[in-house]
């Protein structure tokens, strides 16, 4: 059995649901701030990262639900980057202890029952946050980020191997990592100093059992390329990109790994912002979200039709970094 699906409980509770309302073929995982004025996140926190509170759907939309709230006030915590388990029944995901200093503070991982709500710790380290923590399509590899003080690195757990993944640019950053057998994909930051400024490069490391690695740098640095996705066969890569508008709005861009000298293709051709690209285990569809309608939305995009579908239309909150 995965590793990632058998650890020892170090903290559970149970909440009575009805099983009917809560069993999913598909489900799609989510975050969610509450949308106030004066705050993109909850409005009694004006902290880092401010409170996000996990939610559940189906992967059309229907049987939506909230899976775990933060909390308020000064005891509120920060619920970051769901990935949801190939058989529908777990969601994993990292709870920051406080919304107010976000990565200055500890985080863990947790693993949730869909269905019982029960959750265990399976990923933790004193004085350290693990978070963007993303499960392969395929349960066998799971990748994040930890920050212990100012040593933060991208860790990719490839089998039975711990692997970290350091950047290509000396003096840079790589986090937002995902993994598909192998293959890692992230992104790798050069340090500017300034949010607006931000110059990212999408790249793919290739690891064999003596961790050898192997690079393939997917963009340059000249724009921000960043939340790369990689499908469950390791053909397709899929990130968000403002290269396209010469620095201003995000669109989405695909590329055949397989395809020798092939280009990115741009799927996304909104003139909001369009980010987040998640791949469906059969590579047909791309889940994102986009601020197409004006609020944060979640969509689903059919790669090869092009065909878009909205999934959540709820103007009180923004919809975010979703997952199936």
């Amino acid at each position: 059995m995965n590793k990632l699906l058998t650890t020892i409980t170090l903290l559970c509770f149970s909440v009575a649901v009805n099983a009917d309302e809560s069993t999913y073929s598909n489900p799609i995982v989510f975050q969610r701030f509450e949308n106030t004025e004066t705050n993109s996140a909850t409005p009694d926190i004006p902290g880092f990262y401010g409170g996000a509170s996990i939610w559940v759907m189906e992967s059309d939309g229907s049987n939506l639900k909230l899976l775990r709230h933060p909390g308020r006030g000064p005891n509120a915590k920060h619920l970051d980057h769901p990935s949801v388990s190939s058989d529908g029944q777990y969601v994993i995901y990292a709870e920051f202890e406080s919304a107010g200093i976000g990565r200055q503070g500890e985080a863990r991982l947790y693993k949730e029952n869909l269905q019982t709500q029960e959750r265990i710790v399976i990923r933790e380290q004193t004085d350290c946050a693990i978070h963007h923590a993303t499960l392969s399509l395929d349960d066998k590899d799971l990748t994040y980020n930890r920050d212990c003080g100012r040593n933060r690195s991208l860790v990719t757990e490839l089998g039975n191997l711990e692997i970290v993944v350091d950047p290509v640019e000396l003096g840079g950053r790589s986090g937002n990592g995902m993994s598909a057998g192998s293959k890692v994909v992230y992104q790798n930051e050069k340090r500017s100093g300034e949010q607006s400024g931000r110059t990212i490069a999408i790249v793919l490391s290739e690891f064999d059992k003596q961790e050898n690695r192997t690079e393939r740098q997917i963009t340059d640095w000249k724009y921000r390329n960043r939340r790369a996705t990689i499908s469950q066969n390791g053909n397709f890569v899929a990130w968000q990109t403002n290269s396209t508008t010469g620095g201003e709005k995000d669109d989405i861009l695909i590329l055949d790994l397989n395809e020798l000298n092939a280009m990115p293709v741009r799927i996304t051709k909104s003139p909001a912002n369009d980010g987040h690209p998640f791949f469906s285990r059969d590579d047909e569809w791309l889940l994102f979200e986009s601020d197409r309608t004006g609020n944060w939305e979640i969509f689903k995009l059919h790669i090869h039709s092009g065909e878009v579908m909205q999934l959540t239309d709820d103007s009180d909150y923004v919809s975010t970094r979703p997952r199936w």
